[in-house]
């Protein structure tokens, strides 16, 4: 503190000396660059050609509306009804139609009938084995197989017709909402009864994917490590293919050695009169057997002679 206050006392009386009445400041040394100095370490980024160079490539995924067959998840599509057959609402007296002539039978056939009525003819063939009996109307089954009746026909104006390709904000909207409310009776159907969801989407031919726990969006940067992080484990699955073929080439030689290692072991213990602690191959202890006989007969032949 006394250091402090003499150095205080000492700046001002230099200034009151001065006749400035400010106190003197000393400047600041600018940073010199010695010659320890270095640069910081620089971030490489992999760049696209150092990518492709190793064949790593990636698109961008193509984007499919909601509301096309790929992502409702519908696996058939409209077909109409055949235009021989008798209108819906002539069923009841088809004893009778099949008794008159053939010019009113085609008059009274699909093939001369409204778009309606073919639309009709081919919801009657989809509900008559779903539903629960004759009057069934009103059924989560049938809802869900009237809902899809709607998609598939307005899936199949929108894709093929003329009219259909010129849409329109809300016909799309329409068939959105229609996809959506399908799905949410899918899912309660899924969470009640699992038995009847599973036969159901059967026989309607109806791919349901259940809503994802959690929703990531796919960027380049995410799928570039994703894309390394495959190649990687595929350059080290074949590394480690190679060198397992190059451990099984030589497996032979070291299974000779190794048999031959364990019979000099027993050898060994026999000589000095201790336990074998090792064992042998069948075929290998025989010939080493028959090879220390040949060598002990040999030695008695020559100490004969």
């Amino acid at each position: 503190m006394a250091l402090r206050a003499a150095g205080g006392a000492l700046r001002r009386g230099l200034g009151a000396a001065m006749g400035g009445g400010r106190p003197l400041v000393a400047p600041r040394p600018t940073p010199t660059l010695t010659a320890g100095w270095q640069q910081p370490p620089q971030r490489h980024y992999a760049m696209r050609l150092e990518l492709t160079e190793h064949g790593i490539v990636w698109k961008r995924p193509e984007h499919v509306p909601s509301w096309k067959p790929e992502k409702s998840g519908d696996l058939k599509a409209y077909t109409e009804a055949k235009e021989d057959r008798v209108k819906v609402k002539l069923l009841p007296g088809k004893a009778v139609v099949e008794d008159l002539d053939e010019v009113t039978r085609q008059l009274l056939s699909l093939k001369f009938g409204t778009y309606s009525e073919k639309v009709r003819a081919f919801r009657y063939d989809l509900l008559r084995d779903i539903q629960r009996h004759q009057y069934d109307t009103g059924s989560m089954e049938v809802t869900i197989a009237m809902l899809t009746v709607q998609i598939r026909k307005a899936q199949q104006e929108l894709l093929e017709t003329k009219k259909g390709k010129k849409h329109t904000t809300k016909k799309r909207v329409t068939l959105q909402e229609t996809i959506d409310r399908r799905k949410k009776l899918l899912k309660h159907l899924r969470r009640m009864d699992y038995k009847r969801f599973e036969w159901l989407i059967e026989r309607l031919g109806i791919h349901y994917r259940p809503p994802p726990r959690y929703y990531r969006w796919v960027t380049r940067k995410i799928s570039l490590r994703r894309l390394v992080r495959l190649h990687g484990s595929v350059i080290r699955s074949e590394r480690l293919q190679a060198y397992r073929e190059e451990l099984e080439a030589q497996k032979e030689g070291y299974l000779k050695e190794k048999a031959e290692t364990l019979t000099w072991i027993a050898e060994t213990e026999r000589s000095l009169g201790l336990p074998v602690s090792v064992e042998v191959p069948e075929g290998v202890a025989s010939g080493s057997s028959a090879s220390s006989s040949s060598s002990s007969s040999s030695s008695s032949s020559s100490s004969s002679s």
